[in-house]
């Protein structure tokens, strides 16, 4: 959330959601977290998917 409560991310709030994407269409979605200064890489965890693992960020 941002200084007024409205989500930093894209998402069903976002102008650019969709409901259904096709096959061969492709989306971008994204998602800002704070993370601890000593963390460097994450996993990702989206339902119906396997997590990935040890992404790094910086």
């Amino acid at each position: 959330m941002d200084g007024v409560s409205d989500c930093v991310c894209s998402g069903q709030l976002s102008l650019d959601f969709k409901v259904l994407i096709k096959p061969d269409e492709q989306v971008a979605y994204w998602s800002m977290y704070s993370v601890p200064e000593d963390v460097d890489a994450i996993t990702l965890e989206i339902p119906g998917f396997e997590p990935i693992e040890n992404i790094p960020i910086s």
